[in-house]
């Protein structure tokens, strides 16, 4: 019987797109017309995770990240930034994300996991006080004690590398078989977690094509509220 759910944060949890629109609006409005601001997000997404593994986690490496991301997302699109514009973009995503919430369904969620007796917790990429300043913006503490959640600067290892999944099974003290995580990336979070020997949901709310089908998702769900059916489902007889 499964009773450990770990969780992502970031466009899981909450809507990453809405900082990003904000952003979006302040400084580059005038691209509105040319650019669909969720296509220009994932792009940023995705130059986001191919250079994460090199960048590690000191300020400067982590900036030239953030500009690198932005304007190849840009660049693809047929349109130059400079670094200038990238970062001011960067400096005040990161300020929107200080007013972030949790998505609507998630505390029924977490209140529901909590009266099944299941344990949860959290597996998330990034520097510790970034993370851990969303954590506390989204008040995930009133469901998940901080022993109970790894930031991989703090672990020494990301997703998808196995090992942050196999630190967490040590850390909870859960089998294998009783674990699912939840996550909205394909790469970082179902094949990462699925190499583990972990079950996996990955949360597909942005309508993403399934790139790699060698690694299915033990479940797919597309809304927030098949995600609480689903684990009404799973958790029933706890």
């Amino acid at each position: 019987m499964v009773t450990t759910f770990i969780f992502d944060v970031d466009d899981t949890l909450y809507d990453q797109l809405e900082p990003f629109r904000r952003a979006f609006q302040k400084h580059f409005s005038q691209f509105e017309d040319e650019v669909k601001i969720e296509e220009l997000y994932k792009l940023s997404r995705k130059y986001s995770d191919e250079a994460f593994e090199t960048t590690g986690y000191e300020i400067t490496n982590m900036r030239k990240m953030h500009i690198y991301r932005i304007s190849k997302a840009f660049e693809e699109l047929g349109i130059r930034i400079s670094d200038e514009e990238a970062l001011q973009f960067q400096l005040d995503y990161e300020t929107f994300q200080n007013e972030i919430k949790l998505i609507e369904e998630f505390p029924q969620i977490f209140e529901l996991l909590l009266q099944r007796g299941a344990k949860l917790g959290i597996i998330t990429n990034g520097a510790n006080d970034n993370q851990l300043r969303k954590i506390k913006q989204l008040g995930l503490e009133k469901w998940i004690t901080p022993e109970n959640m790894l930031v991989s600067e703090g672990a020494g290892v990301s997703k998808p590398s196995k090992e942050i999944f196999e630190a967490m099974e040590r850390r909870m003290g859960f089998s294998k078989n009783d674990v699912y995580y939840i996550g909205d990336n394909f790469d970082n979070d179902v094949i990462g977690a699925s190499a583990a020997g972990w079950k996996t949901i990955w949360v597909n709310f942005r309508n993403h094509e399934v790139v790699n089908k060698d690694v299915p998702a033990t479940y797919v769900v597309d809304t927030p509220e098949e995600l609480l059916r689903l684990v009404d489902v799973l958790t029933i007889g706890l």
